[in-house]
């Protein structure tokens, strides 16, 4: 009887461990992604922006942060680094990855700000992003302004 129940208890063990994880819950709509400049955010995002030669993120300055779009097990690399050409001194991008496996970024170019957030969504359904106030709408390779 005791060998039963420890069988039984060893299966169910095996069975947890060897489920999928669950996916994280999406970021917070409309709150600000945290970006920081130690951590493993951080870590990631170096990695990430050398392996792929993304140039917002090998500025030695860059502060990153992580936030999640949609369900699932996806989630995106926000990056903040200094940039002169910006009036507040801070310029923002977003790397996605693909479906192959390398990274990209979600914007043509960086564009300035300092604060990104989730929200709210377009006519169609989907989300779109906030940077300093300024919605960003994903049409074709890269999110555009919207006016």
């Amino acid at each position: 009887m005791p060998w039963t129940r420890i069988a039984r208890l060893i299966a169910a063990g095996l069975a947890a461990a060897l489920a999928a994880p669950a996916a994280a819950a999406p970021t917070p709509r409309g709150a600000p992604v945290a970006i920081a400049c130690t951590g493993p955010a951080v870590t990631e995002g170096r990695a990430v922006a050398k392996a792929n030669q993304l140039q917002l993120g090998l500025d030695p300055k860059a502060c990153f942060g992580r936030m999640q779009i949609y369900d699932g097990p996806n989630h995106q690399i926000v990056v903040s680094a200094p940039a002169s050409r910006c009036p507040g001194g801070k310029a923002i991008d977003v790397y996605d990855q693909s479906r192959a496996g390398g990274w990209y970024s979600d914007f043509k170019e960086p564009v300035c700000g300092s604060t990104i957030s989730i929200g709210p969504k377009d006519p169609w359904g989907d989300w779109m992003l906030t940077i300093d106030g300024k919605h960003y709408d994903s049409r074709g390779q890269f999110y555009v302004p919207v006016n």
